[in-house]
């Protein structure tokens, strides 16, 4: 989404005001399923529901804010057994480390 946008934004003022929506959207609709993740995985334990809605609107936020991708994915890379299962949805390539 960074690179998609980018250049509407940098082309004149209405297309940057409408990558700002876009933008602001896509990081409240991540963060309100985080933060409903987890009631949701408490209420369905036998099946998780939880993870992969709080995984979705991580990756919703991550992909909407170029500050909170690295943040993430920083975070992430210190766990390689996680990292190596989840870089695909972050749009990492699959490089040697």
């Amino acid at each position: 989404m960074n690179e998609a946008l980018n250049g509407l934004a940098r082309s004149n003022a209405f297309g940057a005001a409408i990558v700002f929506v876009i933008r602001t959207v896509v990081i409240s609709v991540g963060v309100i399923l985080m933060i409903l993740a987890v009631p949701v995985a408490f209420v369905t334990p036998l099946i998780p529901v939880g993870l992969p809605m709080g995984l979705f609107g991580l990756v919703l936020v991550a992909a909407a804010s170029k500050t909170a991708h690295t943040f993430i994915t920083d975070g992430l890379r210190r766990f390689p057994w996680v990292w190596k299962r989840v870089r695909f949805a972050f749009g990492e390539k699959d490089a040697a480390e």
